[in-house]
């Protein structure tokens, strides 16, 4: 999320592009690869206790019969990789914040506002770990209620201790380089104690937006820029992650690491140098660490309905792009924090929250992003954005009742292109559902025909944003529609 230096957040938008190797697949070949190693160290060491176990030969050379137990080691559980993209931020993830209905809405990636905190956890360097804080208490609480639930948790770490942050004082800061290792040994305990059962926390985020500029006082946001570095602080920042990477998956090597989700404010413009933030993560690449963490995420916002063609979709592109510049492959993508931000909370405000819901999700499939998380779903803090009444989260708002729809229509589904051939200003994309259907979903800021080629003969069904079922018909192949602000879904089958 985007804020001011006081901690006000400020709304900013993403973008991407997709790409012929699907984000999901990138998750999988990095799952299969780990499970190899695994299993390649389980042979080692059953080929090692067999050298062990066998007895010198005999004067006449006969050998003795072994008989060995066959061993299997488990190793650290695999894990939970969603193939759905929706997910959602929570206050606290509990069954009292509604987490039982943003499940059953269907949120597969999970984040709260509650994170670990390295200064509450080792205040005294050296002073050891103390588990037993009322925070971590409550986190373990959440963590065991998720994963219960098989959602995937994004556990965010960060608020270092004074001692670690010396020449600055917040604890967002940049850590001292002294400090790396100490980090390091921390979050490896961590992991230790966290990703295995009951908790299994598989997603560890180093921070959140790091590449907000340093602050004078503590704060739940990152600030390792460093206005004064043409890379922003970057480069310090990247240094970190090659220290704390290896020894995070020296414990459990099937857990991912999360780089922390970057503010990205503005694009960087070489021209006249603004948006320099925008530099951090090529600071993090020059400092050697594009190959310390395995997962990419930011943060987006907009202020208003995006209709066409006045939404800034950048993001994701910019990220996509940077990457192929400095020769990397892409790293799997995800939106840790979106939504649709209101000053006031009003009946026209929750009707536009409605309508972005499915734009949104529809336009993650097509950046082949693997995560994207609506934040807030229970609280209005920032600028009213719950999916439901904070007061009483049994009531559903109607975003909830979009997000429910969209998810029923759009996890697992994979992206196809665009939907061509439509008025100007329709903005429409075809898919595959998960069980082969094909889906096509459209909006548009004003009332225009819209027209969906579909297999002669093919069964049809048409729902608006919120599931209501649209009359709709198959004429020799063609859908006829009109097109709304809220997204409107075909499938056909």
């Amino acid at each position: 999320m985007n804020r001011t230096a006081g901690g006000t957040k400020i709304a900013h938008s993403s973008a991407g592009l997709p790409l012929n190797r699907t984000a999901q697949e990138h998750m999988n070949a990095l799952d299969s690869t780990l499970r190899k190693m695994a299993g390649l160290c389980v042979a080692l060491g059953l080929a090692l206790a067999l050298f062990r176990a066998t007895p010198a030969a005999s004067q006449t050379g006969a050998l003795p019969p072994i008989y060995l137990p066959l061993i299997a080691s488990q190793g650290p559980p695999r894990p939970i990789v969603p193939s759905s993209v929706f997910g959602m931020v929570m206050s606290s993830m509990t069954p009292a914040r509604g987490l039982d209905d943003a499940v059953a809405a269907g949120a597969a990636w999970m984040r709260s506002d509650n994170t670990i905190l390295w200064r509450q956890i080792e205040p005294v360097e050296g002073g050891g770990y103390n588990w037993n804080t009322p925070l971590m208490q409550r986190i373990e609480r959440e963590m065991i209620s998720a994963s219960e639930r098989n959602v995937a948790i994004i556990m965010i770490v960060r608020g270092s201790p004074r001692w670690a942050t010396v020449p600055y004082k917040a604890d967002c800061a940049p850590i001292n380089p002294s400090k790396y290792q100490r980090f390091a040994s921390f979050l490896a305990a961590a992991v230790e104690r966290y990703s295995k059962p009951p908790y299994n926390v598989s997603y560890w985020q180093i921070g959140n937006e790091p590449d907000a500029y340093i602050f004078s006082q503590d704060s739940g946001y990152g600030c390792w820029g460093v206005k004064s570095d043409p890379y922003y602080g970057g480069r310090a920042y990247g240094d970190m992650l090659k220290v704390v990477y290896p020894a995070m998956k020296a414990v459990n090597p099937n857990i991912f690491v999360l780089h922390g989700s970057l503010l990205l404010d503005r694009p960087y413009n070489p021209a006249n140098g603004s948006g320099l933030s925008a530099r951090f993560l090529e600071g993090v690449f020059l400092a050697g660490a594009a190959s310390s963490f395995d997962i990419l995420p930011f943060n987006a916002y907009w202020w208003t309905l995006d209709n066409m063609p006045d939404a800034t979709d950048w993001k994701a592109k910019y990220l996509i792009d940077l990457q192929a510049a400095y020769g990397l492959p892409r790293k799997p993508m995800i939106a840790t924090e979106t939504g649709l931000l209101c000053s006031s909370l009003s009946t026209g405000c929750q009707k536009a929250q409605a309508y972005a819901v499915g734009r949104y999700y529809t336009r993650a499939l097509s950046y082949n992003l693997i995560g994207d998380l609506w934040y807030l779903y229970d609280q209005d803090s920032f600028y009213n954005t719950a999916l439901v009444e904070p007061t009483n989260v049994l009531i559903k708002r109607p975003a909830y009742l979009a997000y429910q729809h969209a998810s029923a229509m759009l996890a697992g589904a994979r992206y196809l292109g665009l939907l061509e051939g439509q008025p100007a200003g329709v903005e429409g994309y075809r898919l595959t559902q998960r069980d082969g259907a094909s889906l096509v979903v459209f909006w548009s800021a004003d009332a225009l025909p819209v027209t969906i080629p579909v297999a002669p003969g093919a069964a049809v069904a048409c729902t608006a944003w919120d599931g209501a079922a649209l009359p709709c018909d198959n004429v020799a192949g063609t859908v006829a529609l009109t097109a709304q602000a809220g997204p409107t879904y075909v499938v056909a089958r």
